[in-house]
């Protein structure tokens, strides 16, 4: 979990987009989110582990109000909510992947989308748990680095900040948003690792721990991008930016870093889609050449504007899945 949700901070535009816009009071947004985050994450494993789940659609029927758990349609509705994010996400991913190369090689989008269009194919079309076990050992490297930066980079902080009331309340809904969507892939997930999780407690240490990691690394982000507002403000991948200052050694390291990661989450994105909605070898194929011709043309939009206009829209729809997670209906 702790994995995935780092390569959602790789890049540094979520944090840029849904926190800094705010300014310091971004901080404690960010702060509410991996708070929120981490409560999701206990909130499932209690669930799954009280009632044996398996599946998540039994965990949809499970989290529903009673009134509403005969509501096929409902539940139909969630879960292709879930396979339509998983395919946005393998768009986005491919596009962050053209912008790394236009960003810092001053290569065509056109040439990184069909690169990692048809490595992607090439995956599909085999086993990907090999490339999955990358992340295993790439995400520590990316912590590290992130950790880098910012003992190099933040030495002072500093905000000039009027109180202004709907600027709280909208911060405080973006916290929720950023939580809520990235809770759209990270409950099946939690779900399929519910073999590893044996008891409560330690469900509430996973909560925890994750909590902790993911709220130091937003921080440090958040800080390096006030830092650098100035110089990142027309840059779609702010981290790589920063990292470059470091010289031509940390550059070229981070770069390949994050040009695997970035290409481990569309493969993940990618693969959980086709999964849930390929029934056979046949329709397999035929799905993963169409999403990956397609996606060479979606990666031309750009990585900050598809995150911009997307993510918020399924945090708005993810928040569904919270509010039943919650209980507060």
């Amino acid at each position: 979990m702790v994995l995935l949700l780092v390569q959602d901070l790789h890049h540094g535009q979520e944090i840029y987009s849904f926190f800094n816009i705010y300014g310091a009071y971004g901080i404690i947004g960010i702060i509410l989110s991996m708070c929120l985050i981490g409560f999701i994450i206990y909130k499932t494993f209690k669930i799954i582990l009280e009632n044996k789940i398996e599946v998540y659609q039994d965990f949809i029927t499970n989290i529903m109000p009673q009134r509403l758990k005969d509501n096929k349609m409902l539940a139909f509705t969630i879960n292709n909510i879930i396979n339509i994010f998983l395919l946005i996400s393998f768009n986005i991913m491919v596009a962050g992947f053209c912008t790394y190369f236009f960003q810092e090689l001053n290569i065509s989008k056109w040439y990184g989308a069909i690169v990692i269009a048809i490595l992607s194919f090439a995956t599909f079309s085999k086993s990907i748990d090999g490339i999955m076990k990358i992340n295993t050992y790439l995400m520590p490297i990316l912590i590290l680095l992130i950790v880098f930066l910012g003992i190099n980079k933040i030495n002072n902080i500093s905000f000039i900040e009027i109180v202004i009331p709907q600027k709280i309340l909208k911060c405080l809904l973006s916290s929720v948003l950023y939580a809520s969507y990235n809770s759209i892939t990270l409950i099946p997930i939690i779900i399929s690792l519910k073999k590893h999780i044996k008891t409560k407690a330690q469900a509430k240490q996973i909560a925890i721990i994750t909590t902790i990691i993911m709220l130091v690394l937003s921080i440090i982000i958040f800080l390096l991008i006030n830092l650098f507002s100035n110089e990142i403000k027309n840059i779609e991948i702010p981290i790589t930016y920063i990292a470059n200052t470091l010289g031509k050694q940390v550059k070229y390291i981070y770069g390949v870093v994050i040009l695997i990661a970035i290409f481990t989450t569309a493969i993940s994105a990618g693969y959980g889609f086709l999964n849930n909605v390929c029934k056979t070898k046949k329709g397999y194929i035929i799905m993963s050449s169409i999403m990956c011709i397609c996606s060479v043309f979606v990666g031309q939009f750009g990585f900050s504007n598809l995150i911009n206009l997307l993510y918020p829209i399924f945090g708005y729809l993810g928040i569904i899945q919270i509010v039943f997670l919650l209980k507060i209906i």
